[in-house]
């Protein structure tokens, strides 16, 4: 078969310019629905939808119902309504009273606090209350994106206003768990909204360039929101 000079350009600008697809998306979820999707989340009663976020406030740990997550990359944009020190993320949860957990404690201390749930039972220990070093110290009633890397039994955590780079803030090690879903807890007074939610395979990208990789992208229309 015979191209012309124009068309074999063609080609070739095409093949060079499209985006490069590495990896996976293993779960994702926008809220854009006036509820909870009970097919994709095991909620507690305190969790809500509105059509553009996720209100957690109390209630404890609610997880995806699929729990089968290895090792993965999970994305979210948070806004804590109350107090500083609200947001809580769930990795590798087996269901809601076993799995693994980070918190942001936003106030002077500037940290996150690793930890985990067995049986029940919370086990919070002091060397596991990291600094955070990405630069960025979270404020109430803002919109903040986290970036959570889970490789064997290595954790790295990523901070920056939603919008912006990620950079890191802290590296967590840690044996509890292996697999499992990923999720929300909220003890009692704590007030955080969520959104934009996506899992993927570790080094997942959409694209060549990273100023085009989808996570990024995401951010910069957030924050034009």
């Amino acid at each position: 078969m015979r191209y012309s000079i124009f068309t074999l350009f063609l080609l070739i600008l095409t093949a060079v310019s499209a985006p490069l697809c590495v990896g996976e998306v293993l779960f994702e979820d926008d809220f854009d629905k006036n509820a909870i999707d009970k097919g994709k989340w095991n909620p507690t009663g305190t969790w809500s939808a509105d059509g553009e976020t996720l209100t957690v406030n109390g209630g404890e740990v609610g997880n995806t119902l699929k729990n089968d997550f290895t090792d993965f990359e999970f994305y979210v944009d948070f806004n804590m309504v109350n107090p500083l020190w609200a947001a809580n993320w769930v990795v590798r949860a087996e269901d809601p009273n076993n799995c693994t957990l980070v918190q942001i404690v936003a106030d002077g201390r500037n940290q996150f606090w690793w930890f985990t749930r067995v049986g029940g039972n919370y086990i919070v220990n002091d060397e596991d209350k990291l600094d955070n070093k990405s630069g960025v110290h979270a404020e109430l009633g803002k919109w903040y994106t986290i970036k959570i890397v889970a490789e064997g039994e290595r954790y790295d955590l990523y901070l920056a206003e939603r919008g912006k780079e990620l950079k890191l803030s802290c590296t967590w090690k840690d044996d509890t768990n292996d697999k499992g879903g990923i999720g929300f807890r909220a003890g009692g007074g704590e007030h955080s909204l969520y959104d934009n939610v996506l899992v993927t395979s570790v080094g997942h990208s959409f694209a060549v360039n990273p100023e085009d990789a989808l996570p990024v992208t995401w951010g910069k229309l957030k924050a034009v929101r």
